[in-house]
Order: structure tokens, then sequence, then C-alpha cells
């Protein structure tokens, strides 16, 4: 039991110094705030001062403002013209646009339909093209069969008798 009692004025000797230790220590923060207020009650006298000559400026710039408003005022009225005639011409090219893009579109039209009929057309041309050579070469291949009937010394060809009395070739 003394022992516990020990243990209990040992914990109370240390709450003690513990408290004696906050107390010291709220005194010194004390006096520091002290300290504090009284430097910054030094400084708001100084920014009074200091406020007294921002009012004057404020209030100079409040009469320079009035001037700058009227300005302003009859720079809106003239706004107010050109905004009014923009309009006019924001309608204008919002038709110009449509009018462009209708052009483009009809334009690729337009250029896809010449370029299919060009198309069609060489197509067209091919196929009369391959019916010409195949003629061509039926026609060298009769020429060359008849070349190979006639006599290369006297050219002359029993095959084209009746075709050189006819005609203005030499027999």
């Amino acid at each position: 039991m003394e022992e516990l009692l020990r243990q209990i004025l040992s914990k109370l000797d240390n709450m003690e110094k513990g408290f004696l230790v906050f107390q010291e220590e709220t005194r010194q923060r004390f006096e520091q705030m002290d300290g504090r207020l009284t430097e910054m009650n030094g400084r708001l006298v100084g920014l009074e001062r200091e406020m007294g000559a921002v009012k004057e400026r404020l209030d100079r710039m409040e009469t320079r403002l009035k001037g700058v408003e009227a300005r302003l005022d009859g720079v809106e009225a003239r706004l107010d013209g050109v905004e009014f005639r923009l309009d006019g011409v924001e309608t204008e090219l919002t038709e110009v646009k449509e009018t462009l893009y209708r052009v483009e579109t009809q334009l690729v039209d337009d250029v896809q339909i010449l370029l299919r009929k060009i198309h069609e057309k060489v197509e067209e041309k091919s196929f009369e093209m391959d019916a010409l050579n195949r003629r061509l070469h039926h026609a060298e291949a009769a020429i060359e069969q008849l070349q190979s009937k006639c006599d290369p010394l006297s050219w002359t060809c029993p095959l084209l008798k009746p075709v050189q009395q006819l005609s203005l070739i030499p027999v």
C-alpha cells in the first residue's frame, strides 16, 4: 500500500511539474502574443495612413472613370450601329456558305458523272479497237495467205487476176 501511495505521489509530482511547465509556456505565449498585438497595432496605424492616401487616389480615379464612362457611352452607340450592320453581313455570309456548299457537292457529283461517262466512252472505244485489231489480224492473215500463193518473181497471183483487171494494179 505504501508502494501504491508512493506511485500516486510520484505521479502527482510529475503532474505538478508538467502543470508548472505548461503554465510557464502559456505565460510566454501570452507575452509573445502581447508583443505581436502591440506590433500589429503599430502596423494598423500605418495602414490607416496608407488607406487615407489610397482613398484620395480612388477619389481621383473615380473622377477620371466618369469621363471614361461618358466616352464609352458614345462608343457603345457606335457599336450598336456596327452590330446592326454586322448582322446583315453574317446573314449574307451564311447564304454564301450554303451556296458554296451546294456548289461543292454539285461539282463533285458533276465531276463523278463526267468521269463515269468518260470511262464508258473509253470502254466503248476499247471494244471498238479490239474489234478493229481482230479484223486487222484477219486481214493480215488473209494477205499472208494470198502472198504465199503468189509467185514472188513475177508478182502475179492467179487469185488476184479478177481484182487486177478491175483495178489499176499492174499485171
